[in-house]
């Protein structure tokens, strides 16, 4: 009699401890989250990375029922090619990260995340849930003002350029121009989640032409995430031209005669 009941009792701590209800905090936010659970991390790109943020505090299951605290977190079933990173020990909250591959085709994707209780000293379990994601090569949007700008000799081609990162992961793009000879310049740009950036771009020469460079914004994480827009400046060294390129910054005048340039800047928005 006395066995039956701690079998009962084992058994009614197994039930506990299957109960707990995980919350997700990010990328996106799932509260009650189970062994059921399938989780939706949203749109990345190939090659980027996912921080899945879970809070290691449960308010259910465990030794009396009252929930605890998970230790760590671990990744698994990752699909070919792809990288994880489980969190650390005791971190608050516990963050797990996914890395796609950076030639991933475009699709839906699964992977597996289970939360520990170190030694399951809390009789927490091991719960393990799945989370997708879909990969698109198509994350990033890039416009490009103004399309045509006339400078001056050695004067800036000031170009003003948004980056919209449409997935659910940070990443970093590079911001370059091609066709441009002796130019070879970069500039890196930090893009959060689910919004637009905007960054100034310059483009000098000294020669008098017209030139048509392509300024494109690839992504760090994989080169099959990049956008490329042609635009045109021209090089043009009669004086009102060269006032004009006074308004777009200073980059080859002495300082002494900088207050020079600015009135002189002034005075061609007259015309």
């Amino acid at each position: 009699m006395q066995s039956n009941h701690l079998l009962l009792f084992i058994f009614g701590i197994s039930l506990l401890s299957l109960s707990c209800a995980i919350d997700v905090i990010g990328p996106v936010a799932v509260q009650g989250v189970t062994e059921t659970s399938v989780v939706d991390l949203g749109t990345i790109g190939p090659g980027q990375t996912t921080s899945i943020l879970i809070n290691p505090t449960v308010t259910t299951g465990g030794k009396f029922g009252t929930g605890g605290r998970f230790d760590f977190a671990t990744i698994s079933n990752l699909p070919y090619g792809w990288r994880g990173k489980a969190s650390k020990l005791y971190g608050d909250p516990l963050q797990v990260e996914i890395t796609a591959d950076k030639n991933a085709k475009e699709g839906e994707y699964t992977a597996m995340i289970t939360v520990q209780d170190e030694g399951n000293g809390e009789l927490l379990g091991n719960p393990t849930f799945i989370v997708k994601m879909r990969i698109s090569h198509d994350v990033l949007d890039v416009s490009i003002s103004p399309k045509s700008i006339t400078t001056g000799p050695g004067q800036p081609a000031r170009f003003v350029i948004s980056i919209t990162n449409k997935g659910t992961a940070s990443d970093v793009f590079k911001v370059q121009a091609n066709g441009v000879e002796r130019w070879v310049f970069e500039k890196p740009v930090l893009v959060q989640p689910l919004t637009t950036k905007t960054v100034i771009y310059e483009i000098s020469e000294m020669e008098e032409e017209t030139y048509s460079p392509e300024i494109t914004v690839v992504s760090t994480s994989s080169n099959l995430i990049q956008k490329t827009e042609v635009v045109r400046f021209t090089v043009q060294p009669d004086l009102l031209s060269d006032f004009k390129a006074t308004n777009h910054g200073i980059m080859v005048f002495p300082i002494f005669e900088a207050p020079i340039y600015a009135i002189a800047g002034l005075l061609s928005n007259l015309w």
